[in-house]
């Protein structure tokens, strides 16, 4: 659901919030008051083209901000499948439009591009009048309406020829992989092989022999320093640190029975003179192992080099290239049985083709069947709406190759289309050539009507719905928005006092100095504004009974709907 839209700087209309409820929420307003700069700011938001041209004078940027909050269980698990995370069930997009003709658009801070908008916007909001995103005029979407008739048994055979169809993918690429492999990789993967092998790698070998070839490297400067040390140990030098100590615990020795402190010290220093002595023996014994082994020594450097040249090749670290010789191992596997493998995808490829087509044709027979159920629907509903001369039928065509093969879809083989004819004795032609913008926005709402316990779209805008209607004509119509809104939010532009006392919030659109501006009416300014639509000029006693006696019978009509709703 919609619940505010912010607008700055976005044509006259310098700055905006609208806070939004559920329901229905009417906008009127004289002609050229700007009523079409909101649908264009919601489009612009939704993702429509914008230019700089839509920036207001004087300004730097224009600014776009839409906010929803999302309840639906299926939303959010289409949001979720996009990446898209929500902070506390909101969903806040904004469109900031720069004189470049470029614009910035941001998912709860999170900039995003034009097409995640756009398959964003999908899931939330129907927009229909006469603007961009009208989705019943793409007959891409007819097929979406239809299947959204139907129930868990309809849905679980799209879900089961998506996967289908993803399978039949996945086959696919893997054969167009392997049959594009050349077979001197053969013996190339063979080389990469043999060369890993010849050294024998283990998982250790790099900790291992870096500490060997760290020794060796080093031995010079290891024989010098424990020499030097054994030397200082033992006496033999000027240091005479064994010497010192014993003249140290001699002299400690002569006083320690003086007081318990030194006493103590003495028994320390006593113990320091040992261990100088072991350390002393262990350096000896030490410097005696110490024993070059050439022949080692070379193969340790030879070894390093050669695991430095694979790391140039196939990983940093030893580990790196073990995992390359198993991708290596596996890949050379898959080549040599190249044939077997092919044989084996396209076996099963065939499985999962005649598996797509059995159960494309039962989505197909199913698709036929709510077809069935869904034409009297809207025909019904597009009678009352005053339109009870249209003809609506729906087409179907398998999409087939030139050899007469299925071409394969996610939604399986049909393609449909609405097709409509608006006048007796004209034959039904594709909707989206026939219908003008106000027609397009009633069958809109029959369709709506229909769908209304199954759609998962939370906001519709209807622009201009009323065109071309009157009367009690136009009461039905009202009557028809207000009673999808116990299943939709609905946003809806009219002219019409008979709709616009439907509403559960009016808003006022108006223009003052060059600047457009939008108010929500209290009682009785919305009493004025239905009398000025009344009467088409300012308002009057009469008009203003009129307007009070239509507002008290459209709130006994809403209630009473309301009271039915709840039975049902």
């Amino acid at each position: 659901m919609l619940i505010e839209i912010r607008i700055e700087n976005f044509i006259l209309i310098e700055s905006l919030n609208l806070s939004l409820d559920k329901g229905l929420n009417v906008f009127t307003g004289e002609t050229g008051a700007g009523k079409s700069m909101i649908i264009g700011a919601i489009n612009a938001g939704l993702g429509g083209k914008v230019s700089g041209d839509l920036i207001r004078v004087g300004a730097k940027k224009a600014v776009v901000q839409l906010v929803f909050v999302i309840e639906d269980p299926s939303i959010r698990s289409s949001l979720d499948d996009m990446g898209i995370v929500l902070d506390d069930d909101l969903l806040i997009i904004t469109r900031e439009i720069l004189p470049s003709n470029r614009s910035v658009i941001r998912l709860n801070d999170r900039v995003i591009t034009i097409s995640t908008l756009k398959d964003l916007s999908d899931l939330l909001i129907d927009i229909h009048g006469q603007h961009e995103h009208q989705s019943l005029l793409y007959p891409k979407n007819h097929l979406k309406y239809l299947d959204l008739m139907g129930g868990y048994d309809h849905q679980d055979l799209i879900l089961q020829v998506q996967t289908l169809y993803g399978e039949i993918k996945r086959l696919k690429s893997e054969i167009e992989k392997l049959a594009g492999s050349e077979s001197g990789d053969i013996n190339y993967l063979k080389f990469q092989l043999q060369e890993i092998d010849a050294l024998n790698l283990t998982g250790d070998d790099e900790k291992h022999l870096e500490e060997k070839y760290e020794y060796y490297k080093h031995l010079e400067q290891i024989f010098q320093n424990t020499q030097g040390i054994s030397e200082i140990l033992s006496g033999d030098n000027s240091s005479n640190v064994k010497e010192m100590l014993q003249t140290a615990t001699r002299l400690l020795g002569d006083i320690s029975s003086y007081d318990d402190k030194l006493e103590g010290y003495s028994n320390q220093l006593n113990e320091v003179v040992y261990m100088i002595d072991d350390l002393q023996s262990e350096f000896r014994h030490y410097l005696d192992g110490l024993d070059v082994d050439e022949q080692e020594m070379f193969e340790t450097e030879e070894r390093m080099n050669a695991v430095n040249e694979l790391k140039l090749k196939y990983g940093k670290t030893v580990h790196d290239i073990l995992e390359k010789r198993d991708d290596l191992s596996q890949r050379l596997d898959i080549a040599l049985r190249q044939d077997e493998i092919l044989a084996g995808l396209n076996q099963e490829i065939l499985k999962a083709k005649r598996a797509y087509i059995d159960q494309s044709k039962q989505l197909q027979e199913s698709r036929h069947a709510l077809k069935d159920l869904f034409i009297p629907q809207v025909v019904k509903e597009l009678s009352v709406l005053n339109m009870g001369t249209c003809q609506f039928e729906i087409a179907f065509v398998e999409k087939k190759l030139p050899d007469g093969e299925y071409r394969l879809s996610p939604n399986g083989f049909d393609e449909i289309e609405f097709m409509i004819s608006t006048n007796p004795g004209m034959p039904v032609k594709p909707l989206s050539k026939v219908a003008s913008g106000g027609e397009i926005s009633r069958i809109m709402l029959a369709i709506k009507i229909a769908l209304s316990n199954h759609d998962v779209i939370s906001t519709l805008v209807f622009d201009e719905v009323d065109t071309g209607i009157s009367g009690n004509t136009a009461i039905v119509v009202g009557e028809k928005i207000h009673e999808i809104t116990s299943n939709y939010q609905v946003l809806c532009i009219t002219h019409l006092p008979q709709i616009a006392v439907m509403g559960r919030r009016h808003f006022l659109i108006q223009k003052d100095l060059g600047q457009t501006d939008v108010v929500e009416l209290n009682e009785d300014d919305r009493l004025s504004e239905i009398a000025r639509m009344l009467s088409g000029m300012s308002t009057s006693h009469t008009s203003r009974q009129n307007a009070k006696e239509m507002l008290e019978k459209a709130s006994l009509s809403m209630q009473k709907m309301e009271s039915n709703n709840v039975k049902k």
